[in-house]
């Protein structure tokens, strides 16, 4: 075997490493895992202004002039607000109905005091109030908010969960959305100027906001996500296998008496199976976020694959797999 073909496996792990940093970065998986370790304070810069590329979804109602811009970091939403008119702006999350009733409302205004961000729970059809009134919990995390000749604008964040029975929680599928607003700052008033709008939108998911002006990135971002995954796979694969195969028929020790290096390696990717595996089915029973089963599934599975080679290599005689081989016995 040449220099040049021991080298290719090493090559393809590299080229799958670059492809994986990519994927992350493009994904935001290093701040959502940062945002999973870290303490719980707020993870996102809030300051009342809505930049473009800010957040990484958005929805916007043309009708109404509302849009509600939002990112899932870690097991927090954060999210912003804004329309064009001078009073309270909220946006509202499920409820079984009829019309707002059993929804989870996050309403803000801005004042000569500041923004004023509150955590609502619509305990009517239509009328609600202040979660710490009815035996809740204020869960928005963080807010601001801020108003201009443009209109208002509040940001806030909130966890995914639901921590009392006036949350709504935030979870993987669709999800009914309400905005509205009011030229009024009493959150209590109505929005007669009929400034309203409600959508099932899956805030996983998208849609995907519009790219900045000179962003590097296209504007949808799913396309690119599938080819940088797949072309990772392949990399993986021919790499692990290229490596793998060359150490595991390389002359080595008796696999009768392995070396306790060897035995120690095998009994760590066992524990990692069985944590990736772990970790996968109680992600599935809590609906946990999509890049966050498929990372524990594709460790699992780079595990068991690494058992495999590891226990061959061990209680396998390769000299005699090779000796069959030789003599045309196929493999």
């Amino acid at each position: 075997m040449s220099r040049e073909t021991d080298r290719f496996p090493l090559v393809a792990l590299l080229g799958a490493a670059v492809l994986g940093l990519a994927l992350a970065f493009l994904l935001h998986l290093p701040q959502a895992l940062w945002g999973l370790i870290s303490p719980r304070t707020a993870v996102h810069q809030l300051d009342g202004v809505a930049t473009p590329g800010e957040y990484r979804f958005a929805w916007n109602d043309e009708a109404s002039k509302l849009t509600f811009r939002w990112s899932i970091v870690g097991d927090r939403l954060i999210a912003a607000v804004s329309t064009p008119d001078t009073g309270w702006v909220a946006v509202a999350f499920g409820g079984a109905g009829p019309l707002m009733y059993g929804a989870d409302i996050a309403i803000g205004w801005v004042d000569a005091h500041g923004a004023h961000v509150e955590d609502h729970y619509a305990n009517t059809p239509t009328s609600h109030v202040a979660d710490t009134t009815i035996g809740g919990h204020n869960d928005i995390l963080a807010s601001a908010g801020a108003q201009t000749a443009e209109g208002t604008t509040i940001e806030f964040e909130r966890p995914l969960a639901a921590h009392d029975s006036t949350d709504q929680a935030i979870v993987a599928g669709q999800t009914k959305v309400m905005i509205a607003s009011a030229d009024a700052d009493d959150p209590m008033a109505y929005h007669i100027s009929g400034h309203k709008a409600v959508a099932l939108l899956d805030l996983f998911a998208g849609p995907p906001a519009r790219a900045a002006a000179g962003a590097g990135l296209p504007d949808h971002l799913s396309d690119v996500e599938i080819m940088l995954a797949c072309w990772m796979a392949v990399f993986l694969i021919i790499g692990i296998h290229g490596v793998a195969s060359g150490w595991a028929e390389r002359p080595g020790e008796d696999a009768a008496q392995p070396s306790g290096f060897a035995v120690a390696l095998l009994v760590l990717l066992v524990l990692l199976e069985v944590a990736a595996l772990g970790t996968f089915a109680v992600g599935v029973g809590r609906a946990s976020p999509v890049w966050l089963l498929g990372s524990s599934l594709a460790v699992g599975l780079l595990a068991l694959a690494g058992i495999i080679v590891v226990y061959t290599r061990l209680f396998v005689r390769w000299q005699t797999i090779r000796t069959e081989r030789d003599d045309g016995i196929p493999w």
